[in-house]
């Protein structure tokens, strides 16, 4: 960049030539005129005293690191910034997915009462893989201790029958007609104890893929600071890291707590 300084009186050279005359609004726009001329030729000239004095002064030339190496570092870290996030949203995705699964599963677990989600996850095994008993058949609540599944094929009445009874859930069901009937036993201080074990279990297991989600994410970050990413940057990156971790964590124990109250109380 030039900077250029510019006094004005009433004469100036353009390269040898003096521009000079009566003062005037003519005259002065003549010297105007010059004097722009020599500004936009870029050359550098002298002047007499009396006259205009013209000066440029080129600017000394920057270093590869400066504004346009300042430039990219900028561009750069916003892009290191913006792919975090999203990394950091993916990673939201994930634990919020492993807790919802856990809702699902502890929405399942019923003490004393019938109800139709405890089935929702039972594996039904077929010769040609496995399905959900929920592709397989309807499900309701034929009282208030019995649930009823009708299978939409006939066939399927022996293994849906075989699975119920293997699942882990302390049901032993029975085949009347085109129907499965299921009966849920009565709550007792046992199976209560049996029931709160099993949703330890459960919680814990979500909480092991809320770490890996969290180690997941670490080790990226990681990999990053290695490339251009500050201490500073890190750090923050780090927190907030964490901060999604101690959300969903917290929405496990939370999760918990109200079940495990709830299955004590009935």
């Amino acid at each position: 960049m030039m900077f250029r300084t510019l006094r004005l009186s009433r004469a100036t050279f353009l390269g040898n030539t003096l521009i000079s005359g009566p003062s005037g609004s003519a005259a002065a726009a003549a010297r105007s005129s010059a004097a722009s001329l020599l500004l936009r030729s870029g050359r550098q000239t002298g002047a007499v005293a009396s006259g205009y004095q013209v000066r440029l002064y080129a600017s000394k030339k920057k270093s590869g690191g400066g504004k346009k190496g300042a430039k990219a570092d900028h561009h750069e870290s916003d892009a290191d910034s913006m792919e975090m996030t999203l990394d950091i949203d993916k990673t939201d995705e994930q634990m919020k997915h492993s807790v919802g699964r856990l809702a699902s599963e502890f929405q399942a677990v019923r003490a004393g009462r019938a109800n139709p989600a405890m089935l929702d996850h039972v594996k039904i095994l077929l010769k040609g893989g496995s399905a959900s008993l929920s592709e397989l058949a309807m499900i309701a609540v034929k009282d208030g201790h019995n649930l009823i599944v009708i299978p939409n094929d006939h066939d399927h009445m022996k293994p849906i029958d075989t699975s119920i009874r293997s699942a882990g859930l302390g049901l032993n069901p029975r085949i009347e007609k085109d129907a499965i009937i299921v009966p849920v036993p009565k709550s007792t201080k046992e199976s209560r104890e049996k029931l709160l074990k099993s949703l330890g279990a459960m919680a814990e297991s979500a909480r092991v893929h809320v770490r890996k989600h969290r180690q997941d994410a670490m080790k990226r970050l990681k990999d990053d600071s290695k490339s251009h990413m500050s201490k500073d940057d890190v750090s923050s990156w780090e927190k907030r890291i964490q901060a999604v971790t101690d959300k969903y964590t917290g929405k496990i124990e939370e999760l918990l707590k109200d079940k495990t109250r709830e299955i004590k109380q009935s």
